[in-house]
């Protein structure tokens, strides 16, 4: 074997496995996974004992889990004005797989393609903007309707299938002023079209959340879940929406989307002690975060869902497994299994005193932090906190 992770617990939420277990790497698959593994003689099967690999990882108190999966950022820096190079940071924090939410459309996914997916380390995949050119900002890209096209955005996803996995639609009044209902039918018409999810941005909407949330058919994606801007998830008196959870129900996702302006612990809160649960964690980074902005990354926004309740086999889950079956990927993403990619993060929680804060000024006192050690991308360790 190349690579010998041993020592840790594996937490991997697809097959339910949690417990001690070392993960022998080859090349850029996964070999073996259990306890004692050693290098495997040429020719030979992995066994158990003692030896060694080319590269060993000590992972002693720390969590072995899949690859983290950032369902919602903007990665197409130079292009979009919310793109910023969001490949480092990925490295950094045990992200191997980030999906881009909606910075191209139609008329410059060809340019995704060649100047992110084909150039970073992190697997780059994307959501594709109902508007032609991707979100934009000042104009939004959708208050002149005219750049909604459905069967084009509908045409790029069945195109590029090994990158591309779904549509993307703000209906915030900004991006498309009053035209938020016709938009969001044109967006389910084109995930219709291609037989994909419809990501749809909430908060500081033209339309009712109810309605929204109501159109929405099981796999399509609410992001900014927790959004204060109304009209949100929960009511003026801080309850949830009836229509929020019955939608939850019959299968349509709440994802995080944390940003510099939808996550407010009180609300988060609310919704979750009257069973709104999050399906996805993410955080929304993006090129015009303001300095010192609360998101910081992901394993900083999975501590926060952590502090507030969830535990670590459910905040691990939320970044893995169901993120990764969200976009049609779970055959691929998101666990680990013999004869998988080798995507890999290895992730320690700090017992130390730890101020979180939210994007309405809250903040919130924890007494514990996930930290990425180690970042296994395709069998290569690219990054880390652990790093030389």
């Amino acid at each position: 074997m190349d690579l010998l992770i041993t020592g840790g617990t594996v937490v991997d939420p697809a097959s339910g496995f949690m417990g001690p277990a070392d993960v022998a790497i080859s090349g850029v698959r996964i070999v073996a996974i259990g306890p004692g593994l050693v290098a495997r003689p040429e020719g030979g099967d992995a066994g158990t004992g003692s030896g060694a690999a080319a590269r060993v990882l000590d992972a002693t108190g720390c969590f072995v889990t899949p690859g983290l999966v950032d369902l919602h950022l903007h990665s197409y820096w130079g292009v979009n004005p919310f793109g910023m190079d969001a490949d480092p940071i990925c490295r950094a924090t045990g992200v191997t797989t980030g999906v881009d939410a909606g910075s191209a459309g139609p008329v410059n996914f060809g340019g995704f393609r060649a100047l992110v997916y084909e150039r970073t380390v992190t697997r780059m995949l994307a959501f594709v903007a109902l508007a032609q050119h991707g979100v934009w900002k000042d104009p939004g890209e959708l208050e002149d309707l005219r750049f909604a096209d459905a069967t084009a955005a509908a045409r790029t996803v069945s195109g590029n299938r090994d990158i591309a996995v779904g549509i993307k639609v703000r209906l915030h009044l900004p991006s498309v002023g009053e035209h938020g209902r016709a938009a969001l039918r044109l967006a389910i018409k084109a995930g219709e079209a291609s037989g994909s999810p419809v990501m749809v941005h909430v908060g500081n909407t033209g339309i009712s959340m109810e309605e929204i949330v109501d159109t929405l058919r099981p796999g399509d994606i609410v992001t900014h879940c927790y959004t204060p801007q109304r009209p949100s998830v929960v009511d003026p008196e801080g309850r949830v929406l009836p229509a929020a959870l019955r939608a939850h129900e019959r299968g349509v996702i709440f994802d995080v989307g944390h940003a510099n302006n939808h996550f407010d612990f009180d609300l988060v809160r609310r919704a979750l002690d009257q069973g709104l649960v999050p399906d996805v964690i993410s955080t929304d980074l993006h090129g015009r975060l303001a300095p010192g902005n609360p998101v910081v990354d992901l394993p900083t926004t999975m501590s926060k869902l952590l502090a507030l309740g969830l535990t670590l086999e459910q905040v691990v889950a939320r970044c893995t497994s169901i993120p990764a079956r969200v976009i049609g990927w779970g055959d691929r993403i998101g666990a680990l299994a013999v004869g998988r990619e080798a995507d890999v993060a290895v992730l320690a929680v700090v017992e130390e005193p730890t101020t979180l804060r939210d994007s309405v000024g809250g903040t919130l006192q924890a007494d514990r932090r996930i930290e990425a050690r180690w970042t296994i991308r395709a069998g290569v360790v690219v990054g880390g906190s652990a790093q030389p």
